[in-house]
């Protein structure tokens, strides 16, 4: 989600520009009303995505699942938060149930949405193309997909996608994505839906678990690691090359954040996303990532020097607090997650793309600053128009690698670059091929169903 210029080593580390990215989280300490459901008819009847996406009916109260003690202060220390968010997730493990054995190269694809207009439109060719791929050799192997909707109220998608809802956010005012920094509830939000599939066994369902954001094409069926349950297999995430924890701004809050004595050079160059782990290896990693970026929100010095991708930081902080999960940091072609078009050359062993970047063509001879030979870009979409019927994205032109053709950033376009585009805009119109028109169900949603809620 997040807009950043392609890779490039040796820059400061604040030349992110900005743009919307997961606004996930419910604020620590407060009981949470948990909710995985589809067609809320009103606040108490529901229901529910199975793994394998058919619909069983059931009538319940909200429960409160994993939740901790409610407090009137707010939280300060990173002490009591760390705390707090050990005992809860590690009390939610100590109460899991049997469970369901996926086989081993089962997996299980997550991710946030603030349910806004332009994360609702990702999502939706994000499911299509999903979908798409499930119909191909190795998608029996996608056994579920949740949505973990961070948002005070329900969303138009409830009814479509697989969705864990948790309405008790902790900034309510990231419903549209209007506040500060969205992104600083991501990591509670995570560990509420953890905590909660510690303790309930239904939320789980593959051996991998897979946290990937809203604007990513399935290429293909993902790739699993190798057998989950062979703890000699190493876990995935993706290599960043703007994520630089070594950089000589960095080191003094990295180190800060990772405590005195420790080796910084053991910090990745990642985040929680793409990352493919066990369901035990994400409970033992999240109360620290979450206090670790909670941390980072009290700090404003450290807040304006690591800038937007901060609580990408707080991630690798915690990953390196914790040596015994292996994790496999890797970059294209080798990485088995994601390449990031226009700039990458193909999709080597991916199965996704991520569109954080336009697909953007511009004469380099053209001196008219908004005119260009093509352009897709995902934040032109953020009306609701867009969610309901999602249009159909024009094929890029041919191009025959003697254009004077720039992308973004006045980077070279070429072959490999421009096939990748055309490749990955092909998927996205499969995906939108088969989403339905949602305009008359969002007028029952609005009419009926958001107001009962």
């Amino acid at each position: 989600m997040r807009q950043q210029k392609p890779p490039k080593r040796g820059v400061s580390l604040v030349w992110v520009l900005g743009g919307s990215c997961f606004c996930a989280g419910l604020l620590l300490g407060f009981t949470i009303e948990h909710l995985m459901y589809q067609k809320p008819v009103h606040a108490e009847v529901m229901q529910s995505h199975t793994a394998q996406g058919t619909n069983s009916n059931t009538r319940s109260l909200p429960r409160a699942l994993g939740s901790t003690e409610t407090s009137t202060s707010k939280v300060s220390e990173e002490d009591s938060i760390m705390a707090t968010a050990h005992h809860a997730v590690g009390k939610a493990a100590a109460g899991t149930g049997s469970q369901h054995k996926w086989p081993g190269d089962t997996i299980h694809t997550l991710f946030t949405s603030s349910g806004d207009g332009y994360q609702n439109y990702q999502t939706r060719i994000l499911w299509g193309t999903y979908n798409v791929a499930k119909k191909m050799p190795g998608g029996e192997k996608l056994t579920g997909f949740t949505r973990i909707l961070h948002r005070t109220v329900p969303d138009v998608l409830m009814d479509e996608i697989p969705t864990f809802h948790a309405p008790n956010t902790r900034y309510a005012n990231c419903d549209d994505g209007a506040c500060e920094y969205p992104v600083a509830n991501r990591p509670t939000a995570i560990r509420q839906f953890f905590e909660a599939a510690a303790k309930n066994s239904s939320l789980v369902q593959g051996a991998w678990m897979l946290m990937i954001e809203t604007d990513y094409v399935v290429m293909r069926p993902h790739k699993a690691p190798g057998d989950a349950y062979d703890p000699s297999v190493p876990g995935a995430q993706f290599y960043y090359d703007y994520i630089m924890p070594q950089h000589p701004d960095a080191v003094p809050w990295i180190q800060k954040l990772l405590g005195p004595g420790k080796d910084i050079k053991t910090v990745p160059a990642s985040g929680p996303a793409p990352v493919m782990l066990r369901l035990q290896d994400w409970l033992t990693i999240i109360p620290d990532y979450e206090a670790k970026s909670i941390q980072m929100e009290q700090d404003g010095p450290m807040k304006k020097q690591l800038g937007w991708v901060r609580e990408m930081y707080a991630w690798d902080v915690a990953v390196a607090m914790h040596p015994e999960i292996k994790i496999l940091t890797q970059k294209p072609p080798d990485t088995i997650l994601i390449v990031q078009p226009p700039f990458d050359e193909g999709l080597g062993n991916a199965s996704m793309c991520h569109y954080t970047w336009a697909v953007q063509y511009k004469d380099k001879n053209e001196k008219r600053k908004d005119v260009y030979v093509y352009r897709w870009e995902k934040r032109d979409f953020t009306d609701m128009k867009y969610v309901l019927k999602v249009p159909v994205v024009p094929t890029p032109p041919d191009y025959t690698g003697v254009e004077p053709w720039l992308l973004p950033f006045d980077a070279p376009l070429n072959m490999k670059r421009h096939k990748l585009n055309c490749e990955y805009i092909a998927q996205v119109n499969k995906g939108i091929a088969t989403l339905p028109d949602l305009t008359e169900h969002y007028q029952k949603f609005t009419s009926e169903i958001l107001p009962a809620w």
